[in-house]
């Protein structure tokens, strides 16, 4: 049966059919509105960019910092219009005490707040807003801030910002090895390719998922040195790899030996840092063990783990990417959900593809640890399966500023 309207008048129907249009029609403009300011603003690699620096930090024809454009992101990440280069008082003053991503997102929402009359800020989440700077052409986010040799008084603390390659698509048909480039997903495989064994080894002096002999740490990420192309591999049996100028990565991994001449020259490596000197994946990430590849010291113990035999502290190569500009990023730091060392953000986890992490599981030596597209978790894979690659660095910033302030 047909529904009447109310008093059966045709005036009636015409103010129902009235309010009926103009309700779609306001739906229509605010979905439209909503619609414009992302595109407006633009979504990268899972992103609701809301600050991102187009001009990128390192001026490649001067060979030095875009003064401006560092300025822009002191300001952004501390919250305080005073923090420049000329005045890096508030950023140290920051850094001492670290912090995490959360923090840098909440300065940044202090000095861009939303507003009502801000579609996109009432649309687009500008209160979970990241920060994504470009440096050496690629783009990257903030996810911590701290100092060099912390606990270390006879030892300087310089300002570190830690930043994490935001999407591994951007590494898209990019070379990373003579005759190797990234497929459309930035993916490559942790080993050399090898046929694991886990037998061999769990027994060997060069588990098959140790980071600091992988070649991901060594060809991959261009930091050169050893790695392992073989399962179960003796230490006299590694293979030495030389840093390749056409590597992707090159800016940011291989120097001339003129400081302050290039990227690479501004960037700090995990021996000075303390956060990775030594990590707990169930302290940082609320994981249910400790794991290998976190931490770099040999002094890291046993307690926590499923068994001694995967702590490997005491390998021989276990503290090799402590020296090494680019790394993959551990569970510790980026955790699988919820609590993490660096407490990045959902939209920060999320990437194209599934993606390595540096971090060895709870038992297996063959196995590697990974996050899902969405940034949550995702079963361990063999270090012979392909994965994409997302790295990080350590921007050396008490060393930028000096370099502008010559």
């Amino acid at each position: 049966m047909r529904r009447k309207f109310a008093g059966g008048g045709i005036f009636d129907k015409l103010k129902y059919t009235g309010f009926v249009c103009l309700f779609l029609f306001v739906i229509a403009c605010t979905m439209t509105n909503i619609v414009l300011a992302a595109l407006s603003t633009g979504i990268e690699g899972g992103f609701s960019v809301i600050y991102d620096i187009s001009q990128d930090l390192w001026d490649s024809v001067s060979q030095v910092f875009d003064k401006s454009n560092v300025n822009k992101l002191l300001w952004n990440i501390s919250g305080d219009s005073t923090a420049t280069v000329d005045n890096m008082a508030p950023i140290e003053t920051l850094a001492t005490t670290r912090m995490t991503s959360e923090d840098i997102i909440a300065n940044y929402n202090k000095v861009n707040p939303a507003s009502a009359d801000d579609n996109y800020s009432v649309s687009a989440k500008s209160y979970d807003a990241e920060i994504i700077v470009e440096l050496g052409g690629l783009k990257w986010t903030p996810v911590f801030l701290s100092t060099t040799n912390e606990g270390k008084d006879n030892e300087p603390h310089d300002v570190i910002l830690t930043l994490w390659l935001t999407d591994s698509s951007q590494l898209s048909g990019e070379t990373y090895a003579d005759g190797k480039t990234f497929d459309e997903n930035g993916t490559s495989t942790w080993s050399s390719g090898f046929a694991p064994n886990a037998t061999a080894s769990r027994a060997a002096e060069v588990p098959d998922n140790l980071y600091g002999a992988s070649y991901m740490h060594a060809v991959v990420l261009n930091n050169g040195g050893l790695y392992s192309n073989k399962t179960g591999s003796a230490n006299s049996e590694l293979v030495n790899y030389v840093q390749n100028e056409q590597s992707v990565f090159a800016k940011f991994t291989m120097t001339d030996g003129v400081y302050y001449n290039e990227i690479s020259d501004f960037i700090v490596t995990p021996r000075q840092v303390a956060w990775q000197e030594f990590q707990s994946a169930i302290d940082s990430a609320k994981y249910w063990n400790n794991i290998s590849n976190d931490a770099w010291s040999s002094e890291v113990t046993d307690e926590g783990f499923y068994s001694g035999d995967y702590n490997y502290a005491k390998k021989a190569k276990n503290d090799a990417w402590a020296d090494d500009r680019l790394w993959i990023p551990s569970l510790s730091e980026t955790g699988h959900g919820g609590k993490s060392l660096w407490m990045v953000s959902v939209n920060q986890r999320a990437n194209s593809d599934i993606y390595w992490l540096r971090s060895a599981p709870s038992t297996g030596s063959t196995y590697a640890c990974d996050l899902s597209a969405e940034g949550g978790d995702h079963p361990s894979i063999n270090v012979s399966s392909t994965s994409a690659v997302r790295p990080a660095l350590h921007l050396n910033l008490t060393a930028v500023a000096k370099s502008l302030n010559k």
